[in-house]
């Protein structure tokens, strides 16, 4: 079967509106993906400062139970 160069011309331009969509398809889910890594540390961050404030807290208390025992 032989195709015309319309034909040819034709699928081209559909296979490269395919790939023109995935590409930006890719782009959004990457800034989704950046997005969601900087919340992320944000809350690692938040989470390591509360622990490291009730480690000092029961430090502090525990300190203090055994100087007024």
């Amino acid at each position: 079967m032989i195709d015309k160069p319309g034909d040819i011309l034709l699928a081209l331009g559909r296979l490269e509106g395919k790939v023109d969509a995935l590409i930006a398809q890719q782009s959004r889910t990457q800034l989704d993906l950046d997005d969601l890594e900087h919340r992320l540390r944000i809350l690692e961050g938040s989470k390591a400062v509360l622990f490291g404030a009730c480690t000092m807290l029961g430090g502090i208390s525990s300190y203090l139970v055994t100087l007024f025992t």
